[in-house]
């Protein structure tokens, strides 16, 4: 026999056998118990609870603190989502203290720029507020939240329905980041 006719002989078994491979789902079938349990995939660690400030108004026209214990993840932007949303979720004790803002919001976005600026961007009022107390205790309460609670964070710059506003009632420059202001906290 010729090499040739050989060659062509094995070529063919190859191409039925690379067939029949194919056609058994491309790899060789493991008898069921051969096969090892598949292990749950781990579940990620939660953050660890910190204490965390949050500044509410009080009756005195002052912002007064209240400590609460929360998940606090590393990534800074991730910190102001949660410092925000027990925020904007208002006081424990609401015989004694109020919101900072006066309207129910939400965060709609948070960016952190390599300067340690933090932009929050807040749902916007859904009417005009009014009175200098009210612009004051709002963006203080906030910025000073923030700062306390992420001490890399250096100014604060709130925005309202994704635009930058000049100032919710004519008392604040609310068109550039604010820095920790601690004027407005009640002594203890």
């Amino acid at each position: 026999m010729n090499w040739r006719v050989i060659l062509i002989l094995l070529a063919a078994v190859g191409a039925v056998a690379l067939l029949l491979w194919l056609l058994q789902g491309g790899s060789p079938r493991v008898a069921q118990e051969e096969m090892l349990p598949i292990e749950a995939l781990p579940t990620p660690t939660p953050a660890p609870e910190q204490r965390i400030i949050l500044l509410y108004t009080g009756a005195d026209g002052m912002l007064h603190p209240e400590l609460r214990s929360v998940p606090l993840p590393e990534e800074v932007h991730e910190r102001i989502r949660i410092v925000m949303g027990e925020l904007l979720a208002g006081p424990t004790n609401t015989s004694r203290l109020a919101p900072v803002v006066p309207y129910e919001a939400a965060v709609e976005a948070i960016f952190v720029d390599q300067q340690g600026n933090a932009f929050v961007d807040l749902t916007a009022p859904p009417e005009e507020l009014t009175g200098s107390s009210t612009e004051l205790l709002l963006a203080y309460g906030v910025v000073n939240s923030i700062i306390l609670n992420c001490p890399e964070i250096v100014a604060v710059q709130i925005l309202f329905g994704g635009h930058e506003v000049a100032t919710l009632t004519g008392h604040l420059d609310l068109s550039k980041p604010l820095v920790l202001n601690k004027r407005f906290i009640a002594q203890s």
